[in-house]
């Protein structure tokens, strides 16, 4: 993950050239695919029967039922528009089991990895969810960008979490928000249509650190059980 983020860095003492892919507000930078290119390397280098699959379009070895899961950067918005905190990088491996182990590197804030069975760190330091409260008293990421409003439910969605969550927010990387859950730092999150290396990665992060992680139609929640429960009646 290091060389993701370095090449990241790297990359931003050239013109980043950031445009966007779906609408406006979904920005990718020539700086994307060097993070993943640079992610990619290091994985063929110590596991070359292994596939990858990234969001910038590294596809290996597909036939390969060990497969990593890699975003080099997750946040691309606030990394081209150089705001603190608001990106990192993140990757996934999954086996025939489903994840094994993940790692989020955000050079702000550390590195965040869990292994199947063996817990969560932070930094080496083991990491538990917070204490469950209930929904009204929560702090929710959540993800309503304008081409997700469109699909069936997602602005109903939204406005049910406006008018019940103790306090809605959206940070950018799914991935860092996912390992703040994990850290105790928020306490749920739940986004429309996530796209897998938006979700293995933090995902089985909140798991090992002792929380919950599903997917309930197009929705991806994740937190302490009890809260995971009153998020998908809301969607169910």
């Amino acid at each position: 993950m290091q060389a993701a983020a370095s090449a990241a860095a790297q990359a931003r003492n050239a013109p980043l050239r950031p445009r966007a892919k779906s609408v406006a507000a979904d920005l990718v930078t020539d700086a994307d695919a060097q993070a993943e290119r640079a992610a990619a390397e290091v994985i063929r280098s110590h596991r070359p029967d292994d596939a990858i699959v990234g969001e910038e379009g590294t596809s290996t070895n597909e036939a390969s039922t060990r497969r990593w899961y890699v975003d080099g950067i997750d946040g691309t918005v606030s990394f081209a528009s150089q705001i603190a905190g608001g990106w990192c990088t993140a990757v996934a491996l999954t086996d025939v089991h489903g994840a094994k182990t993940s790692a989020v590197y955000a050079p702000d804030d550390g590195l965040y990895t869990a292994e199947r069975g063996q817990g969560a760190t932070r930094d080496g330091e083991p990491i538990t969810v917070r204490d469950p409260r209930p929904l009204n008293d929560a702090h929710v990421a959540s993800f309503f960008r304008r081409d997700r409003l469109v699909n069936p439910g997602v602005r109903e969605l939204a406005h049910v979490l406006l008018d019940r969550a103790g306090l809605l927010r959206h940070a950018g990387p799914g991935s860092l928000e996912l390992a703040w859950i994990a850290a105790g730092r928020l306490d749920a999150w739940i986004q429309p249509d996530t796209d897998p290396w938006d979700w293995l990665p933090g995902a089985l992060l909140v798991t090992e650190a002792g929380g919950r992680a599903e997917i309930t139609g197009r929705w991806h929640i994740a937190g302490p059980a009890s809260l995971v429960d009153e998020l998908v009646s809301l969607v169910t």
